[in-house]
């Protein structure tokens, strides 16, 4: 069963929006697709915070990534992040 790993953040406020979708390219959506079982994942914002949803095969999986992902030093801060079963998709 898929299980998602949500996190969400604060984006830094001296930030320009391109440096953080750059960050985001860059860095953060290479690391996700790095990491075990990496299925899909979805980045959404509203020009101050944050939110990623990311799939993988296993709940052991999204559990090993949630740990690895923690925004980088200077990078977002993070309010929560967890590991959800997926019920469904469309």
């Amino acid at each position: 069963m898929d299980h998602a790993v949500v996190m969400k953040v604060k984006l830094p406020e001296a930030d320009t929006p391109d440096a953080g979708i750059t960050m985001l390219r860059e860095i953060v959506i290479p690391l996700a697709k790095s990491q075990s079982g990496f299925k899909s994942g979805k980045w959404m914002h509203d020009g101050l915070d944050g939110m990623g949803v990311i799939v993988f095969d296993s709940a052991d999986n999204a559990a090993a990534a949630m740990e690895a992902m923690k925004p980088p030093t200077g990078g977002p801060q993070l309010v929560s992040t967890a590991v959800y079963e997926v019920s469904g998709e469309a």
